[in-house]
């Protein structure tokens, strides 16, 4: 009894042994656990340097160049508009605009050039009393000689009969001056463009009294407009000879794309000059950018409207070395964050310029290297990145 309870004991702890054994030896083993990369995914993009001229870009307001308000300069009813004249008409220089009841102003004229007659025909009495005076004098000298005559005393003038031609020739000359006045007045009664231009407001119509000086219309040209456009410092260092342009000899190039008009529209302008001191809200120089015929129709498209938005690019000085990046691109404090080998780094760049959505560098980066445009709330220098091109997507 005593070797049968030790042989049995001895049988269950090798059954044990060899059962755990083959659970050992016929186990599986457990699936591997793939390490997730957990690192920030951005976008890139690849610079280019590239050399060339800059063009210096900044925004304007189109405004006319030329506008006055036209006022009457003699007082009457109006009797006659034309047809182009609303808002918006057009007229060449010398067109009528409206005119004026004529009639009081032809009586004038008619008045003092009956006068100018009259004055006239008493020059032409004067002159022959005159002629008259003067050989009964030589006559008298020629019997009594020069003894006693004095020929250049008052009395002899008034012998001669001289002051009252002089009064005669001078009433003359009067009358004359007062049929100039009438007829000025008379060809004030029409209302003229002053030059090429269109009509931006009328304030009289056709039957209406208007005053001396009253407002009738208010005109802007046509054949030239004005884009005041604001430069920081660094755009205005740029243009090198903005000081001392002259644009007679060489203008500086401009194009102008208005927002009103299609995106194939461009004008082409010059700068035309530069306002003498910086704005003192904004601490930017003004220049002033012209653009010629704007509202030629034969170019197609449509006009450079007084009022539109315009976008002015000026040919700045030309540069051997510069990069053209996406303005997201660009972080606080003129840096960059670049991308190399799965990681970030911030770096300072000099800026040439930021306009709407780029922005232009000219140093601290070099050509072919990859900045990072995805923006991350926390950036660290040195840390790990993945750049789309790396987790399947594109570059």
């Amino acid at each position: 009894m005593k070797y049968r309870s030790f042989f049995i004991g001895l049988l269950i702890l090798s059954t044990g042994v060899a059962g755990l054994v083959a659970l050992i030896l016929l186990k599986s083993d457990p699936p591997r656990e793939e390490r997730v990369d957990n690192s920030p995914i951005v976008e890139t993009v690849r610079v280019k340097a590239e050399a060339g001229s800059v063009w210096v870009r900044s925004t304007g307001i189109v405004q006319a160049a030329r506008s006055v308000t036209l006022s009457a300069e003699v007082p009457g009813q109006v009797v006659l508009v034309s047809s182009q004249f609303v808002t918006g008409g057009d007229f060449k220089k010398g067109d009528v605009l409206l005119q004026i009841e004529p009639s009081t102003y032809q009586n004038a004229v008619a008045v003092a050039t009956a006068d100018v007659t009259q004055r006239q025909l008493e020059v032409l009495l004067a002159e022959e009393e005159a002629a008259i005076a003067r050989d009964e004098w030589d006559r008298l000298k020629e019997r009594y000689g020069d003894e006693g005559v004095p020929p250049t005393s008052t009395l002899g003038s008034l012998v001669l009969r001289e002051p009252q031609l002089k009064l005669s020739k001078a009433a003359l000359l009067g009358s004359k001056a007062q049929l100039e006045d009438a007829q000025y007045r008379l060809e004030r009664t029409k209302i003229r463009a002053p030059f090429n231009g269109r009509i931006l407001n009328r304030m009289a119509d056709i039957g209406q009294y208007v005053g001396l000086g009253g407002v009738v219309a208010s005109f802007y040209g046509t054949d030239v407009i004005e884009i005041p456009v604001a430069l920081t410092s660094s755009q205005a260092a740029l243009l090198t000879d903005l000081y001392t342009l002259d644009v007679d000899v060489a203008p500086r190039v401009v194009q102008v794309r208005s927002s009103f008009a299609s995106d194939g529209d461009v004008w082409e302008g010059h700068v035309h000059r530069v306002e003498g001191a910086l704005d003192e809200i904004t601490r930017t120089l003004r220049v002033i950018v012209r653009v010629e015929a704007p509202y030629d129709t034969e170019r197609g498209g449509q006009p450079l409207l007084i009022g539109s938005f315009a976008n002015v690019e000026i040919e700045g000085r030309r540069l051997e070395r510069f990069f053209s990046l996406p303005r997201d691109a660009l972080r606080e404090g003129n840096q960059l964050w670049m991308y190399k080998n799965g990681k970030l780094s911030v770096r300072n760049v000099s800026v040439v310029q930021i306009f709407e959505n780029t922005v232009l560098v000219d140093g601290g980066i070099n050509d072919g290297e990859v900045v990072i445009t995805t923006r991350l709330a926390f950036v660290v220098d040195g840390m790990h990145v993945r750049a789309v091109d790396e987790t399947g997507g594109r570059s």
